[in-house]
């Protein structure tokens, strides 16, 4: 009987690695540790199969919660933890307070059915082709989760909140939204909707750019400069691309990769028309 990951398991592992080819690695486990071995756990191998029905998946350079949404969709799944949180069938895969001593903020947490034929499936978890929450898909509100409340912190911190990109509207970001509408004179209900939104998008919008190159009107990569680059280093922001400037340097390329790689693209670190694309600027070349 030889030790295995659960099949399941494997393509939903294949299916991450397939939309995040770049992602980090290093948090990644299956089989249990010495650890895990002295107490009851899904890393252990059962003892009909061989089988281990438990993953551990890295969270830098994926959408976690992007892939919490698709496991728990799935049939296979029994629960999943990430960052303190835990989704279980048992509670109808319901939200709730994680207490266990790791808090799973590296890594996220998928375990899965001891049934023979769940965790042998060979169904598809949809990790390729799910389609992310873009900002001004939904009203936010406090308790929202997902990518797009990433955008909307994103660009809060543009206007120095200092949120976590975490993508959970919490007290943090429900109580900035509350400042940032006060300030805009908007109704203070701490929702960002079409008016919130408008408003955010203004206050956070590139200066136009100067005579030069417009972005979207040429490929950039390492070496080249312009109006077009500094668009590029703004929108991606200076934790990522390094100081405001018009040269597109190594930190420049960094930082691109990181963008495509968070967005599904090949981490080529060169802003052809895909990245234009995603980054919302019109491609005229």
């Amino acid at each position: 009987m030889s030790v295995h990951l659960a099949p399941t398991l494997q393509v939903l592992r294949k299916e991450i690695n397939t939309r995040w080819p770049h992602r980090d690695h290093t948090s990644d486990g299956w089989i249990g540790d010495a650890a895990h071995q002295t107490r009851r756990s899904d890393h252990n191998p059962d003892g009909d199969d061989g089988s281990v029905n438990a993953i551990d998946v890295d969270v830098d350079g994926i959408d976690p919660l992007l892939v919490v949404r698709q496991c728990i969709a799935h049939p296979s799944c029994q629960y999943v933890i990430y960052n303190r949180v835990i989704w279980s069938r048992t509670r109808g895969f319901s939200a709730a307070r994680y207490t266990g001593a790791n808090p799973h903020d590296k890594h996220l947490h998928v375990s899965v059915s001891h049934q023979r034929t769940l965790e042998d499936s060979q169904r598809s978890w949809g990790i390729t082709t799910a389609r992310e929450n873009r900002l001004g898909d939904r009203v936010l509100r406090n308790g929202c989760r997902g990518s797009d409340v990433r955008e909307l912190q994103t660009l809060a911190n543009r206007l120095g909140a200092g949120l976590a990109v975490d993508g959970a509207f919490g007290p943090r970001t429900t109580a900035w939204v509350r400042v940032f509408q006060k300030a805009q004179k908007l109704t203070v209900d701490g929702l960002v909707g079409s008016a919130t939104l408008a408003a955010l998008r203004k206050a956070t919008a590139p200066p136009p750019p100067q005579p030069g190159r417009a972005p979207g009107s040429r490929t950039v990569r390492r070496g080249s400069t312009g109006d077009d680059v500094a668009f590029v280093k703004r929108f991606i922001g200076t934790r990522r691309c390094g100081p405001p400037g018009t040269d597109f340097d190594e930190l420049t390329v960094a930082g691109v990769r990181w963008y495509q790689g968070m967005r599904g693209l090949i981490a080529d670190g060169v802003v052809g028309r895909l990245t234009w694309a995603q980054m919302g600027v019109r491609v005229t070349y």
